[in-house]
This record gives C-alpha cells, structure tokens and sequence, in this order.
C-alpha cells in the first residue's frame, strides 16, 4: 500500500469484505487504529447499548505493515467476532473468543475463498519485529481457545 493506515482504509476495506465474506450481513461498526503493539494485530469489542443493540468496534495495530494481503487477514479475522457476536448471538466462544463458532468461520472462509485467516498470525511490524510465539505459548493458547 505504500502509506499510512487510515480509520477510512479499514471502513472502505469492511464493506468490501463484509458483501464478499459475510453477505453484507454485519451491521454498523466503529473503527479505530491502536498504539504500537507487537502483541495483538487486531481486536474486536462490543457493548451493549440500553436499547439491545449492539456497538460493534474494531482496531487496528498501526505497527502492522500495510499490505493488502495482511490487512484482509487481520480486518477479516475481527469480522469473524463481530459475525459470531452480532449474527450469531454468541456471547462467550472460548476463552480469547476462538472457539467453535469462531473456528467454523475461518475454514470455511479458508476454503471457499482461500483466505489465511489465523488465530494467531505471525505478520511482519512496521519495526521489524516478527513475534513468533513460542511453542508452550501456542498450546496454551489452543487449550484456553477450546
């Protein structure tokens, strides 16, 4: 992409993925672009409001680098959760949300369109630090997922 993460990149990128993937099923969400965070890529939240509808939002690692392919991943990724939240109704899905219907999405996304969604991604940061999670923490994550 050659530039800066926008706010607008991440909306204009959920439509399109939204009418793709999830049949223009998702509703309204709020975007936004969090600190430098070699950790997390992306993250998906959501409150309740006093009426019963939900407020979806989604962030963005702005140390992410900037590739088509790397956003699809993560953007797509946080659409699952908001799918599973908003569509689905499901409040808890494993502990840090990858449980089956989290899983369910991703293979069939996987299949049907040849995606690389991950549960745990290993993407290149704008300050090259690739963070590879080591093998106990991979287990432990599988485990707290199921």
């Amino acid at each position: 992409m050659g530039k800066k993460l926008t706010k607008s990149d991440i909306k204009e990128r959920f439509d399109i993925y939204n009418q793709k993937y999830f049949e223009g099923k998702l509703g309204k969400c709020k975007f936004f672009l969090f600190p430098k965070n070699i950790y997390t890529f992306g993250k998906y939240t959501d409150i309740t409001q006093k009426d019963g509808s939900i407020l979806s939002k989604i962030y963005i690692n702005q140390n992410l680098v900037v590739t088509e392919e790397n956003l699809e991943s993560i953007i797509v990724h946080e659409m699952i959760h908001m799918y599973v939240r908003t569509i689905e109704n499901v409040r808890f899905d494993g502990l840090l949300g990858h449980g089956c219907h989290f899983r369910k999405h991703q293979k069939r996304l996987n299949k049907k369109f040849g995606l690389n969604i991950e549960i745990h991604p290993n993407l290149e940061c704008i300050d090259n630090k690739k963070r590879i999670p080591k093998l106990w923490e991979k287990v432990l994550l599988w485990l707290i997922d199921r």
